[in-house]
């Protein structure tokens, strides 16, 4: 009971079922780090039409801590990729 409390309100021990939904129904796994994030962005790459960009999100392993996300993926070069290392491969 408290596991399925902590899923529908707490996102900074992970993510939420709302979160969980909409990665199971729009997103694509790109790949995941050594601290057992995983990356996604919208499936097929489809850009937003609001934003004009791929939306791209990340489901953290545990505690919410932006700073152990690789710098390579917050600022891909415009119109490509985000860049994962050899570490980050896609399963």
């Amino acid at each position: 009971m408290i596991r399925l409390l902590t899923l529908i309100f707490t996102w900074w021990n992970g993510a939420t079922i709302g979160t969980l939904f909409h990665t199971w129904r729009q997103g694509e796994f790109v790949g995941s780090d050594e601290f057992g994030n995983r990356y996604y962005q919208t499936k097929g790459g489809v850009k937003d039409p609001a934003l004009g960009i791929v939306r791209r999100w990340v489901i953290y392993f545990g505690e919410a801590e932006a700073s152990r996300i690789p710098p390579g993926w917050r600022n891909p070069p415009s119109g490509e990729r985000p860049i994962l290392s050899d570490t980050q491969t896609r399963r």
